[in-house]
């Protein structure tokens, strides 16, 4: 198990670049540049870091026995947009500020915080 975990380690990127969209029918669609045909979708933002996590352990082919010991990859936010979205805001409104961000700049940088 320990050789496992350290090749995935190994093999995971530490930041990525994610390309972000409205999907017409709702929710957001996410096109992962480094991983060529990494591309998934989510019913709202929160769903969509998910589901970024998720197509990136499966593109690496990471077994699911050990993918939450790897950490896991959220988006990069400035500490201006931290304080303008605050930490009592509702979900609709978390929504209302990735529509706005990605009008402006359609990728986003993840990071990968946690174990590894």
């Amino acid at each position: 198990m320990q050789k496992e975990y350290l090749k995935y380690i190994l093999l995971l990127p530490r930041k990525l670049s994610v390309d972000i969209y409205r999907a017409e029918e709702g929710g957001f669609w996410a096109k992962i540049k480094e991983l060529p045909g990494c591309n998934t979708q989510g019913e709202d933002f929160v769903d969509l870091v998910a589901m970024v996590n998720d197509a990136v352990f499966t593109y690496f082919e990471v077994p699911q026995k050990i993918r939450n010991t790897l950490g896991h990859y959220v988006p990069k936010i400035s500490e201006d947009l931290r304080k303008k979205i605050g930490t009592n805001t509702r979900h609709s409104r978390i929504e209302e500020f990735v529509t706005k961000i990605i009008k402006d700049k359609k990728t986003l940088e993840f990071s990968k915080i946690g174990l590894s």
